[in-house]
């Protein structure tokens, strides 16, 4: 049985099929860049999370955090993505996102493989735990994904 992060990831994979459509009047990015985002986060994260040391956990609390964890909700066109996970508008394509795909599907198995003290650190919420990891991940994915839905439902009005 697949976990939920599994199955967000599945659902990413199929919008590749929707090509690089954009909707200005949900994202001014397109279907290609939502998708390559979220798999370098899903990508980059369990990455992190291996090369973390228990000293390094250094928790934050913030209201923006607390409202986030505690929803499972996120505005939209608030967040500052840093660099390394936002893509490079040049390299989307559907051939490079697939590769990506092909990648990223390992890693994001790969967490529950991981010490139950490892952690990534976010940077506006610190230190986030395995659990809070996980439930961020599919907080983030989500909101990716209803903007996906959204892309192609307005494209298609």
């Amino acid at each position: 049985m697949k976990n939920p992060l599994q199955k967000q990831f599945d659902q990413l994979e199929t919008y590749l099929e929707k090509g690089n459509l954009v909707a200005p009047n949900v994202s001014a990015k397109g279907i290609y860049w939502h998708i390559d985002h979220s798999l370098r986060i899903l990508e980059g994260v369990p990455e992190m999370m291996r090369q973390s040391k228990p000293e390094d956990f250094k928790p934050k609390s913030s209201l923006l955090k607390f409202v986030i964890m505690n929803t499972s909700w996120m505005p939209r066109g608030k967040g500052k993505a840093p660099k390394d996970v936002l893509p490079d508008e040049g390299e989307l394509d559907k051939d490079s996102i697939k590769v990506r795909l092909d990648r990223t599907f390992h890693q994001v198995n790969s967490i529950r493989d991981l010490d139950e003290k490892a952690f990534m650190r976010h940077p506006l919420f610190g230190s986030l735990d395995k659990k809070e990891t996980i439930k961020f991940l599919k907080i983030h994915t989500h909101h990716h994904i209803k903007i996906l839905k959204d892309i192609v439902k307005k494209s298609n009005a």
